[in-house]
């Protein structure tokens, strides 16, 4: 029987939004340290009541657990002088975080900086030869894209309160304002995340040249093997090879190297084009627009102006939601598979792996190992089988004691009340679900992902191979999605997740995509099979098993 025992002190909670899977060796080994530095530096800087949201890991499935500023640190517990001068301190972060904008400055340090630095350095590694290396060279290559993964899980996470405060500061404020539940407000964002759609800005050039050629149209749409057409294409439109270059080493789901990349997925690159030929634009603003003229319309007249400008300034870093995982550990995740797939390659065809994929379960430390001889295999092996049955199994959501409820932030300094109550909205709202399932033997209940109802058959992701018998307009169901999901967008016509709440991953690119979406629902994944015939009421929050 499997031992949960909590990583530490205290209540923790499984992050089952993100990784509700049990994660490979290298991934517990390159993630926390990343996570948890992102995380502190993040809080620090805004003047958040929080040290970190602090990462954990059992049995390769991930723990959280909100750690206030004023827990004891390793020389024991603070003074209360020294509790009272870092109170007032983040007391002053938080004022000037609402009075500078903050996150504008972080907006455009990403802009500027940060993001062109992770592209630049994702291209140089997806650039290395990887046949080209010996062994001595690989390992090293190994070893630095692990390094970089680790970088790019801090940067990750060093904007977590760029991304979530302003969107959260307007959905509370509108709500207050308007009469309308929080989380209803996050429909006034849709299309204005531009990397979670069906035809993501980084895509358009490589688009509008496909359109602009009859020849590419015809290659796009036409038959014959996949990888044949996706390397015609790249020669015959720059623009497409420019486009591949960025978004190819990208994982297609989830957070681990066990996931296969775009690059690895070329029918996918096929059909992501194809879609994006087809796609409107500019419908998620429209449709956004005149729900935000609607919400305005309820909303005294002496806060237009306030509305006018939180709207603006949640609208301009919403995409941050989903571009920091794009275009930071998606990709560099992505890089260190496609290494290790090399050094797999090799070691099995030296007899020293049974598969090659085995190398996925090995850690930094034992490519070399792998690679001289063949004394890890049944180790890796075993390692392998092991996740695998933790993941079906899964992992019980709370460990330690009961977590106690969050003290009142009516109680604090306004700028401390506000900071508070916009980051503890979008991280419920990111990480929450229903407390146990609900609903009967053909219905099922969970949150509204976004509106709207769709009848159609259901395709179960329960591992990743899934993905690649998804036929187009099926609804998915899923234990949760991620941000490297959105190559598959095109095909899907509904979302239904056991985890996650209403800005949680699914919900989002449900929004942008116009699809329905039920999240949340703690077991859907074991109530539905592959070609049940379903009605998922994104607007009710309920799935409908109709046969």
């Amino acid at each position: 029987m499997t031992e949960w025992n909590p990583p530490g002190p205290g209540p923790w909670q499984q992050d089952s939004a993100h990784t509700p899977v049990s994660q490979s060796a290298i991934m517990q080994e390159v993630y926390p340290a990343g996570f948890n530095r992102g995380f502190t530096e993040t809080f620090s800087r805004y003047g958040v009541l929080l040290d970190r949201l602090a990462m954990g890991v059992v049995n390769g499935f991930t723990y959280h657990q909100p750690q206030p500023f004023d827990m004891p640190g390793p020389d024991g517990p603070k003074t209360p002088d020294e509790i009272n001068a870092e109170f007032g301190r983040r007391l002053g972060l938080a004022a000037a975080v609402f009075e500078n904008k903050l996150w504008k400055q972080d907006l455009a340090d990403w802009d500027d900086e940060w993001k062109p630095q992770a592209i630049e350095r994702h291209r140089h590694f997806a650039g290395v030869d990887l046949a080209a290396l010996d062994d001595a060279a690989l390992v090293e290559h190994v070893n630095a894209v692990g390094e970089h993964v680790s970088q790019m899980v801090y940067q990750h996470h060093r904007f977590n309160m760029a991304a979530v405060l302003p969107v959260g500061d307007f959905a509370l404020h509108a709500s207050r304002w308007s009469g309308r539940p929080p989380h209803a407000m996050l429909g006034v964002l849709d299309g204005y995340s531009t990397v979670s759609g069906i035809l993501p800005d980084e895509m358009r050039a490589a688009v509008d040249a496909i359109r602009a050629s009859d020849e590419a149209q015809q290659l796009l749409r036409g038959d014959g093997d996949p990888a044949d057409r996706v390397a015609e294409l790249r020669r015959l439109v720059p623009e497409v090879d420019d486009y591949l270059q960025t978004v190819d080493c990208r994982l297609i789901d989830g957070f681990d190297v066990v996931n296969p990349t775009i690059r690895e997925s070329p029918a996918l690159v096929l059909g992501k084009l194809a879609a994006g030929l087809d796609a409107d634009p500019g419908e998620a603003r429209r449709r956004a627009d005149t729900f935000a003229a609607e919400v305005r319309a309820q909303v005294p007249a002496e806060h237009h102006a306030e509305f006018d400008e939180l709207l603006s300034e949640a609208r301009a870093n919403y995409r941050l939601r989903d571009e920091r995982g794009i275009y930071s550990e998606m990709s560099a995740i992505g890089l260190l598979r496609l290494a290790l797939m090399e050094a797999g390659r090799r070691a099995h065809a030296r007899g020293n792996l049974a598969r090659t994929e085995d190398i996925l379960d090995a850690t930094l430390a034992e490519v070399p190992a792998a690679l001289a001889d063949g004394s890890l295999a049944d180790t890796l092996d075993e390692r392998r089988q092991r996740r695998r049955a933790l993941t079906a199994e899964g992992a019980p959501r709370h460990l330690g004691p009961p977590p106690p409820p969050p003290p009142p932030v009516d109680e604090l300094p306004p700028p401390l009340a506000r900071l508070m109550s916009g980051t503890g909205f979008m991280i419920e709202s990111i990480l929450g679900e229903l407390d146990q399932a609900a609903g009967d033997d053909s219905t099922i209940v969970g949150l509204s992902g976004n509106t709207g109802s769709r009848e159609g058959i259901a395709h179960l992701i329960g591992q990743i191979d899934d993905i690649f018998d998804l036929a187009e307009g099926e609804i998915v169901v899923a234990s949760a999605t991620s941000e490297a999901f959105n190559s598959i967008l095109h095909l899907i016509g509904g979302i239904v997740t056991d985890h996650g709440s209403h800005a949680c991953h699914a919900a989002i690119v449900a929004r942008e995509v116009g699809i329905p979406a039920v999240v949340g629902t703690v077991d859907a994944t074991k109530r539905i099979r592959t070609g049940d015939r379903i009605r998922v009421d994104g607007t009710n929050g309920e799935v409908l098993i109709l046969s």
